[in-house]
């Protein structure tokens, strides 16, 4: 198999790899499994102010799922780059697209799900989960509506959709830095997939999920989660030549990916 993947990727498709990879990928599986086993602490319960208005709206349908937004958000990039990454054999193209990708997708979710936690604000639907019963002075919803309930900030679908269109954003323009030296040009592709996850934001502030402040700190978590992870690994996406993946251990020969580029530049050329 590893010759296989050497006839394909080139010989030095493997070079650049170094063991403190390994332990990078051991905290991005830490990330997401902490985030996780989160979920089964015991969240901090507020008092129930039954007259606050801001918690006191319907319980509508959602826009759009948490399935849904993890797909478009993360799966979808994911997707685009072993593709790209496969075109220009570039097994470290991959590598570090996915690595990257996880890590602030994983950091987002870590942050996310312990502020959830520990903050504990009711959802602006919260009255509509919990149906107080004066009878015995408490609510008499279902204890998982109630306990989703008491999970507004900050909002879980804005950083998932920040952390993974950030991501997409700045790898879309890295790499399009080869056929365009316009800035403007690279600021409006940026601007694309944050567009989609504006709207996930806003939707979730529409469809009485969330507080204004839940979606703008749930997408600062995200945005910057994912640049800085994104930045690790790549360099700077608004070079004037196309960003390679980024030396992080070791002496990486970063020429090799170079003239690949180079070459694929030629051949892409020629082909047109």
């Amino acid at each position: 198999m590893m010759d296989s993947m050497k006839r394909w990727f080139s010989q030095e498709s493997l070079e650049w790899f170094h063991r403190s990879y390994v332990i990078d990928w051991v905290f991005v599986v830490a990330f997401w499994l902490t985030s996780y086993l989160i979920s089964f602490i015991p969240i901090y319960e507020r008092n129930i102010p039954l007259n606050d208005e801001s918690i006191g709206h319907r319980h509508t349908h959602e826009q759009i799922s948490s399935a849904t937004n993890r797909s478009i958000s993360l799966f979808i990039p994911l997707a685009i780059t072993v593709v790209v990454g496969l075109s220009k054999r570039s097994l470290i193209h991959i590598h570090h697209s996915w690595l990257s990708a996880l890590a602030g997708s994983g950091l987002t979710r870590l942050v996310t799900e312990f502020l959830k936690n520990r903050v504990g604000r009711l959802r602006p639907d919260f009255l509509s989960r919990c149906k107080w019963d004066d009878k015995i002075n408490a609510c008499a919803g279902s204890l998982s509506s109630i306990r989703g309930g008491r999970k507004s900030f900050p909002s879980g679908h804005s950083s998932t959709a920040f952390a993974g269109m950030t991501f997409f954003a700045l790898y879309l323009v890295s790499r399009g830095a080869g056929y365009t030296s316009s800035k403007l040009s690279r600021i409006f592709i940026v601007l694309l997939p944050l567009f989609y996850a504006t709207w996930v934001a806003i939707s979730r502030v529409e469809d009485y999920r969330h507080h204004v402040e839940d979606v703008v700190v749930g997408g600062i978590i995200g945005l910057v989660s994912s640049a800085v992870c994104f930045l690790v690994y790549w360099h700077n996406p608004f070079s004037k030549t196309s960003p390679s993946p980024r030396s992080v251990y070791g002496e990486v020969d970063e020429a090799i990916e170079r003239s690949r580029h180079e070459e694929y530049q030629l051949t892409l050329g020629s082909e047109l």
